[in-house]
This record gives C-alpha cells, sequence and structure tokens, in this order.
C-alpha cells in the first residue's frame, strides 16, 4: 500500500503493467481494424496484420489468465452466480462494492469480451477480401471456398456484437462512475485503486502476488511465435 503524492487518500497495486499494456493495446488496435476493414481497399493489408497483433495479445491474455499476477488471473475473478447477485445489490443498493481487481460481473465481461474477440480474430484467418481479392487471411486457403465465404460473413457480421459488447463495457464504467463515485479507468492507467475501493474501512489491504515483467515478455513472445507459424502455416 503507498501514499498517493497528490490524492491524499491512500492507495493501492492492484493491477500489474502487462494486463495495463494488454488493455490499451487491444483498445487501440480494435479501433485500427474497425477503420482499416471499413475502409477496404490497400488498408486490407493493414487490417490483417492488426488481427494477428489482436490474436497475439489475446492469447497471452488468456495465458496470462493462469501465470500472471493475482488480480489477472481468472480464478481470482470467475465466480458463480451467487457472487454476481450480491454484487448487483451492493451496485443498486447503499453498499459500497470492494474487489481490488475485477469485480463478478467485470470479471464476466471480461471473459465474454475476449471470447468474442477470439472468435473474430480466429474467423479472420479463414476470410477473404471479397472486395478486391487481394488479401485473404493465412488459412484460407486451407478450406474449401464454402467454409471461406462462411467465415468471411461470420467475420463481417460479428464485428456488430463485439461493438455491442464495447458498448455495454463502457456504459457499465460510467455507472459505477455514476452511481458508487468509482472511477475504473484511472486503475487501468495508474495500476492503483483507493483503499477505500478495495476494502472496507478498517480492513487491511489485500495481499496480492504480482509477476515479473520477465515472465510477461516470455509469455508474449511465445504467443507471437504461435501466431507467425499460423501465418506461415498457410504459406
Amino acid at each position: 500500500m503507498s501514499r498517493e503524492p497528490r490524492g491524499g487518500g491512500q492507495y493501492v497495486r492492484v493491477w500489474d503493467l502487462p494486463v495495463r499494456l494488454f488493455h490499451w493495446s487491444l483498445v487501440l488496435l480494435m479501433v485500427v481494424s474497425y477503420f482499416t476493414g471499413r475502409a477496404g481497399g490497400d488498408w486490407m493489408k493493414v487490417h490483417f496484420w492488426s488481427g494477428y497483433a489482436i490474436l497475439t495479445l489475446l492469447l497471452f491474455r488468456i495465458c496470462w489468465g493462469f501465470v500472471g499476477s493475482t488480480t489477472a488471473r481468472f480464478s481470482d475473478f470467475i465466480k458463480g452466480p451467487a457472487a454476481g447477485l450480491s454484487h448487483l445489490a451492493e451496485m443498486f443498493g447503499r453498499g459500497r462494492p470492494h474487489e481490488a481487481g475485477h469485480n463478478p460481473l467485470g470479471g464476466l465481461m471480461v471473459v465474454v469480451l475476449l471470447l468474442a474477440a477470439l472468435l473474430q480474430a480466429v474467423a479472420g484467418l479463414f476470410s477473404a477480401d471479397t472486395d478486391t481479392g487481394m488479401v485473404s487471411g493465412p488459412l484460407a486457403n486451407r478450406i474449401a471456398d464454402k467454409w471461406v465465404d462462411k467465415a468471411t460473413a461470420f467475420h463481417h457480421s460479428w464485428v456488430n456484437v463485439l461493438l455491442a459488447l464495447v458498448a455495454l463495457h463502457i456504459l457499465a464504467v460510467v455507472v459505477y462512475l455514476v452511481l458508487k463515485r468509482q472511477n475504473l479507468v484511472r486503475p487501468m492507467l495508474t495500476g492503483r485503486k483507493p483503499l477505500a475501493d478495495v476494502v472496507a474501512p478498517g480492513r487491511a489491504p489485500p495481499r496480492l502476488a504480482f509477476a515479473s515483467g520477465r515472465l510477461a515478455f516470455s509469455v508474449l513472445i511465445a504467443c507471437a511465435a504461435v501466431v507467425y507459424f499460423i501465418i506461415r502455416a498457410g504459406g
């Protein structure tokens, strides 16, 4: 636990740098992928490479969910229906939610977003640029044309599901800010949460373990290698 230089309140480190870099890199790459996909033409090459980067990040985050820091692990934030209902009661009651990492509903949203983005990225591997025919996913030549058409159609339509999930995620952040005065964006930038948002008054902050940056870099390189071999497999 540490004292924030300007805030005057006590803050607790909750998010490691790999999780924060993953989050904002994914946001940036999804924006790039969306607009380059809409632009088409020569921008499709950028679109595909952005997709490869997204797939690398998603594989990294899945791995980091098992070997990363405490708050990054799936075991820390994937909880049952009872925990979700209890959190809803806190949200719309007088109680103040206290979580070091993701709350039960936020954890569910993380899993859904990861799976939805992964489906989109995998479909892109088998898709083709139907407008110009100049660029195709690396695995498009490994399946029959009818399946390429299905993967391409799914890739084009599934983006709307992703947009809806992202909108819901942003709405949830706004709801927390308005109803509970909890800023969920700042911790994902600084890595720290106010102590009052982590534990109830008078309670000690949780003991959180943080994985090393060297481990994160090794996992990222391994995931990039997997994506590289996938691309090469279509060559």
